[in-house]
């Protein structure tokens, strides 16, 4: 399983870790608010597609937003959904 973990600013009654089955990242994310609807106007449009105004990291690594649907989360990694930061 891939581990998505959420910034605590945006954990929803405290729960900042999550499991997904591995796919691109874009699909992670997809099954995730699929799982867990309380997320879904923070991280996808109108279309179901993801945001991409917040940062997703893989295994430590940035994806770029170009990138999301190309590269693959394998069992055991992890994905982090970071949102953007405000005051510096």
């Amino acid at each position: 399983m891939v581990t998505v973990l959420l910034s605590a600013g945006w954990a929803h009654r405290g729960q900042k870790s999550f499991e997904c089955h591995e796919g691109t990242v874009r699909d992670v994310i997809r099954e995730f608010v699929e799982t867990y609807p309380v997320y879904r106007r923070r991280l996808l449009d109108d279309t179901g597609e993801p945001l991409t105004y917040y940062n997703v990291y893989l295994d430590g690594d940035l994806v770029e937003k170009a990138d999301r649907s190309r590269v693959t989360a394998r069992s055991d990694s992890t994905v982090a959904i970071v949102p953007p930061l405000a005051g510096g």
